[in-house]
């Protein structure tokens, strides 16, 4: 007994000790330098921690369970009551050591830290209260100290996994939003679900590993300590790349050995990202199918969204034999079943072509007839591919008279009979197909009574029939631009073209919107032979204009001597130096070519040589914007020129109009005029954006300047 008193006696006074050192950590850890023998107790905090929550947990079940008597021998209770006293205090330390390294976020830690240590105090008042037995004010400490142990763990759980770690599966369905294939972004919808749930933990506002945040499209893009993380121009020298395919067993490999790590597939999605340019802000769908990030990442939605189809897969050698140049078949997703099926070719389609697909009938589910020449008889024909969903039949010369075979095509939603001359007669026909979903009938020469009665008959259907008189109108597609290429050096040849022939293509070429008051009327092709923005529209009785189109056309007229950048461009982006600038290569959207310069840090300065004695017209710049990716038009332009009095001269000093809002990517031309000069040398100034506007989601960031030509006329 003397034993275990002179022990209690111990264990005490270390209480009281830890008590003073937990309140030193508590309100000067950040201050403190830690020896590395320390860094390794408080490295020890994830370990630890579990010992003092099973036993506080423990000694509550006995404290509140009074048919378990075994707090009854004091000696003992008392001393493993101590016990996890000093294993809660170690763990608080600990913890409070390992908040001094690099990578916490104060305020984030705030919460986590006091309620350890008031956890602590609150666990020893229940033990002075237990001791001397006073029983009611113990339970009340004990349940105190178990509520805040499920708050110090919510917290801490949080700082290591992730905000709601232990909510996020609950919340994670009830927030989840479906998105479409077509609808889905490359990275809000394939690489940031990925990134959240191997890497953020990690790498976000509170916890910043290497300085490096992966929870948003800025911080990927301002990278960490060792610099960005991402090097478009080099894919394969990312440090991100290079982390994740790192042998598990190497210390720097990510996710961290013991995390949760990225299967083959994610490693795949994110490699096939970050060497296609790693765009921010670009569909998927916009992405060539042969893209390897779009195979990925389209597997991910047809897994997600796609249909489970019971019938068994078509003979891969009678698919083959079927496809042929006037006939596509092809899976509607990879690994499915299922077939979608196209023809082309007017001239060469006759309805054997139909019966040939009775091999196949099963796995037909799309069935694309569009601008065929089919009879009223070929429906009897399409009516036994019995899994069909959708089918097109636009422009096709039926009448509708034996659409009424379709009734027993009971997965059929979808039909279009756009542009068919449907007959009034045919329309007991249509009413059978109460199955669809969606009836496609523009241009069908059905009158507005008509289709009343059909909507009657159809009350689950919804049915389209394009522009009405009750004044809905659809818009219409943007114009088609086509040229030889957009940089030339005596003229261009110009056309603008629209799938639908009837429109007015109303365009210009001083940069100003094209509308009913200001346009030229496209009547066919036309030259350029200077530096020009042309913006077109299209526009049509009974519909909306088009969205705009635009494109920009750049003339080379005069070679410079010589050329120098005062800075270099950005590291990530250097192009090929400033000759990038003169080598008449048009860059395209892609930022990531190499045929763009990319400037953040410092601005754009380049002086140019010129022959003396030659008269300069302009100079123009050839940019990107593309704000979802940090890439702003420049905030201030600057134009000096120096004479043969070796004097520069400010001629040019512009604001050029900055957006309110994300837009689509856009090629722009910023053009000035040096009249009547003829200057030796040219100095231009292109500076940035110093912080991105409130209105975007990464505001107060450091936004991009990026140029591919500057020409001289």
């Amino acid at each position: 007994m003397p034993s275990q008193k002179r022990l209690s006696a111990i264990l005490q006074n270390l209480l009281v000790v830890f008590h003073g050192l937990t309140l030193v950590l508590a309100f000067g850890h950040e201050h403190l330098q830690i020896p590395a023998i320390l860094e390794f107790f408080g490295r020890m905090h994830p370990l630890i921690l579990h010992f003092p929550i099973v036993l506080l947990l423990f000694l509550a079940l006995l404290f509140w369970n009074p048919k378990i008597r075994f707090l009854e021998n004091k000696p003992f209770s008392n001393i493993l009551f101590l016990i996890t006293l000093l294993l809660t205090g170690l763990t608080v330390m600990a913890g409070l050591v390992l908040a001094t390294e690099e990578g916490y976020e104060r305020d984030a830690f705030y919460l986590h830290q006091w309620t350890g240590v008031v956890l602590f105090w609150l666990s020893t008042i229940w033990y002075l209260l237990w001791e001397k037995e006073i029983y009611q004010g113990a339970k009340i400490f004990s349940l105190l100290s178990i509520i805040l142990i499920i708050i110090t763990g919510h917290l801490g759980a949080s700082l290591t996994h992730g905000e709601d770690f232990l909510l996020g599966p609950l919340m994670k369905e009830k927030n989840k939003t479906q998105v479409s294939l077509e609808e889905a972004l490359s990275y809000e919808h394939v690489i940031q679900p990925i990134l959240e749930q191997k890497c953020v933990s990690c790498h976000k506002a509170s916890k910043q590993k290497g300085d490096l945040r992966l929870d948003g499209a800025a911080y990927i893009l301002a990278g960490g300590k060792n610099g960005p993380v991402i090097d478009i121009n080099r894919a394969e020298d990312s440090h991100l790349l290079h982390r994740i395919l790192l042998p598990i067993e190497d210390e720097k490999h990510m996710p961290p050995k013991g995390k949760l790590q990225l299967t083959d597939i994610e490693t795949e999605i994110l490699i096939s990202w970050v060497r296609e340019s790693a765009f921010f802000d670009k569909k998927l769908v916009d992405y060539p199918e042969e893209s390897n990030l779009f195979r990925l990442a389209k597997n991910i939605f047809t897994a997600s969204d796609g249909k489970n189809y019971d019938f068994p897969f078509a003979s891969s050698s009678t698919v083959e034999k079927l496809n042929n140049e006037y006939r596509v078949i092809q899976a509607i997703y990879p690994d499915a079943p299922a077939l979608r099926v196209s023809f082309f070719g007017k001239k060469q389609f006759n309805s054997k072509a139909l019966d040939e697909l009775d091999k196949i009938s099963e796995q037909v589910v799309e069935l694309n007839l569009n601008n065929m020449p089919l009879t009223d008889e070929d429906i009897k024909k399409i009516s036994r591919f019995n899994n069909l969903e959708k089918l097109f039949l636009n422009a096709t010369s039926l009448t509708g008279n034996t659409l009424g075979h379709l009734k027993n095509q009971k997965k059929l939603q979808s039909l279009s009979l756009s542009g068919n001359p449907i007959k009034e007669s045919s329309l007991a026909e249509l009413g059978q197909l109460s199955q669809l979903k969606n009836l496609f009938i523009w241009n069908t020469g059905l009158s507005g009574q008509d289709i009343e009665r059909l909507k009657k008959s159809m009350p689950d259907t919804k049915i389209e029939t394009g522009f009405e008189d009750s004044g809905e109108r659809y818009q219409l597609n943007p114009p088609i631009i086509q040229a030889q290429n957009n940089i030339f050096s005596d003229e261009l040849e110009v056309s603008l073209k629209h799938p639908i022939g009837t429109v007015s293509i109303f365009y210009t070429l001083d940069n100003t919107k094209p509308d009913s008051s200001n346009h030229i009327l496209y009547q066919g092709p036309f030259k350029l032979n200077k530096n020009t923005t042309l913006r077109a529209r299209a526009f049509a009785n009974g519909w909306l204009g088009s969205d705009e189109k635009s494109s920009s056309f750049f003339k080379s007229g005069i070679k410079p001597v010589s050329y120098q950048l005062t800075f270099p461009p950005h590291k990530s982006y250097p192009g090929n130096g400033a000759g990038t600038l003169f080598d008449q290569e048009k860059g395209d959207e892609d930022f990531g070519s190499g045929k763009w310069l990319g400037f953040q840090d410092q601005p754009f300065e380049i002086i140019i040589d010129l022959d003396k004695g030659k008269q300069v017209e302009s100079i123009a710049f050839s940019l990107l914007a593309a704000e979802g990716s940090h890439i702003f038009p420049p905030k201030q332009v600057e134009i000096w020129t120096k004479g043969e009095t070796g004097e520069w001269t400010l001629i040019q000093a512009d604001r050029p109009n900055q957006p309110n809002k994300l837009r689509n990517r856009e090629l722009l031309l910023l053009e000035y005029p040096i009249t009547g000069q003829h200057p030796i040398q040219i100095k231009a100034v292109l500076k940035p954006v110093p912080q991105i506007p409130k209105w975007h989601p990464s505001a107060g960031q450091k936004a991009w300047v990026f140029i591919d030509e500057v020409l001289i006329n």
